[in-house]
């Protein structure tokens, strides 16, 4: 996980709809670029060409629009067959923007390609 080779030119750090946030895996902390909207799409370490393969997720998405009240979503979701070198990541971020302020918290478990 840790200094891997030169950087992946494919990292969404700067799709559309992408989602650069720190995670903090078993102790490691992490950037990840996560672009796409499958259940279980992979996260690009940033700076590095590992890949993050979630395999179960127990998140909550919140958002407060400006001058508004939070609206809360949780998701819990996990592969039937869980397998490899399983890494627990914990996610706390927080970002605003101009429409109002989005939180994601809770936890992924998953594995790092290429495994070390």
């Amino acid at each position: 996980m840790g200094a891997l080779a030169a950087a992946a030119s494919a990292d969404p750090v700067n799709a559309r709809n992408g989602l650069v946030l720190p995670a903090n895996c078993d102790g490691q902390i992490v950037t990840v670029a996560v672009n796409g909207n499958g259940e279980f799409t992979p996260a690009h370490v940033v700076d590095s060409t590992s890949v993050f393969v979630p395999q179960s997720f127990d998140l909550t998405f919140e958002f407060t629009p400006t001058c508004g009240t939070t609206q809360s979503e949780t998701d819990t979701s996990a592969k039937h067959n869980a397998h490899g070198q399983l890494v627990t990541c914990n996610i706390d971020f927080t970002q605003a923007n101009p429409f109002g302020t989005m939180h994601l918290v809770g936890m992924v478990t998953g594995v790092f390609t290429p495994a070390s």
